[in-house]
């Protein structure tokens, strides 16, 4: 029965239909109260919805069953960062980057430095959020939004040649993503 209903709650999610799965979600919980996945789930639920004292909730209730989870700090880095709580999402996002180069995930480490550089950007911190969109292309040349917000990141600084270099990653990673015209445009308008 428990599984029938994590099923549908993770249906739910993927169908979008977020109160049926938060829903679901909380009736599992009320059955197995260690169900980490589940209040991880409900956080993501939550900060789609715009329910972010909820979301916060339910991402701190994944730490404390399981006090090593480097999406739940993602979850709350992410969080934060949505409601401009500069501070408190670097302060996640730099507990979530050391817990995922910790357990080895490169993939997850590209991620957690990605996020970092975004949350530094945000608070207008450009310097140091070049330095982490440089590392998450390192750890991952093919996360093409890191190479759009490095080239980003150097525009700003007008650091004009690293930028193209940036900006030639990115096309290099995904010809067709969203902000490939964009960064075509770029191209034609910066000096080599």
């Amino acid at each position: 029965e428990t599984q029938a209903l994590a099923q549908g709650a993770i249906d739910a999610m993927k169908a979008g239909r977020d109160d049926e799965a938060i829903e679901k979600f909380n009736q599992i919980t009320l059955k197995i109260p260690t169900c980490s996945d589940c209040y991880y789930n409900l956080g993501l639920a939550y900060t789609k919805k715009g329910q972010f004292d909820q979301a916060e909730t339910s991402f701190k209730k994944v730490l404390e069953l399981k006090p090593d989870s480097a999406d739940a700090y993602t979850g709350l880095a992410n969080l934060y960062n949505s409601q401009k709580k500069f501070d408190l999402a670097a302060e996640a996002s730099n507990k979530a980057q050391s817990l995922a180069g910790a357990a080895g995930a490169a993939g997850g480490n590209a991620e957690a430095t990605y996020n970092q550089g975004v949350i530094l950007w945000n608070g207008g911190k450009y310097a140091e959020a070049k330095t982490q969109f440089e590392a998450a292309v390192a750890a991952d040349p093919n996360m093409a939004m890191a190479h759009y917000q490095l080239g980003m990141a150097n525009l700003n600084l007008g650091k004009i040649h690293e930028a193209r270099t940036a900006f030639e990653g990115y096309l290099k990673a995904d010809p067709n993503g969203a902000k490939a015209a964009e960064v075509k445009t770029f191209l034609t308008q910066l000096p080599k």
